[in-house]
């Protein structure tokens, strides 16, 4: 029996809970970030996993050029040329001999002090016939490699700072 003194007595319940489902757009809006968020640092875990993998296959490489007995200095450059062909094209890397491979290695190399001493000593151990390695030299390719990923980030960023902006661009 209603009551003229009760207002909710015209009051229709729903006879179904509203649904869920679709959601508002704030909540799609909220799962596609999530999922780019997800998806970049996914991303940037691999790239940094592959350019750590590469310094691991170098320094894996250095080490059994180590153990041998009769190591030269001929396959030290090649392992650093190795590297180097890992980061940068093909024409700009091997083409490189002699003073101007001794620049490109002075230019990542992360300390002040020359990897291989002076330009002439490099050159003439390089093409000397027979030039064995010693302990500091497998030390400091071992130092070059570990720093070689940031100097190439270092350089690359450095070029781009310096290259005015014409709208061409350079690869």
């Amino acid at each position: 029996m209603p009551t003229p003194n009760n207002p909710f007595e015209h009051i229709i319940l729903p006879t179904q809970v509203p649904s869920a489902w679709p959601p508002a757009p704030i909540y799609w809006l909220i799962l596609a970030v999530v999922i780019c968020v997800v998806a970049g640092v996914v991303w940037w875990l691999k790239q940094r996993e592959k350019r750590q993998q590469k310094v691991k296959q170098a320094l894996s490489a250095l080490k059994q050029l180590r153990r041998q007995d009769s190591t030269n200095f001929a396959d030290l450059n090649q392992l650093l040329k190795g590297l180097a062909l890992q980061y940068y094209s093909r024409q700009k890397v091997a083409s490189l001999t002699g003073e101007a491979w001794f620049s490109f290695i002075q230019a990542h190399n992360t300390s002040n002090t020359p990897l291989f001493g002076e330009q002439a000593q490099f050159c003439q151990r390089l093409y000397q016939q027979p030039s064995m390695c010693d302990e500091q030299d497998f030390k400091s390719v071992s130092h070059w490699i570990k720093g070689f990923p940031a100097q190439v980030k270092r350089l690359q960023k450095s070029t781009l700072v310096d290259q005015p902006l014409t709208g061409q661009h350079h690869v």
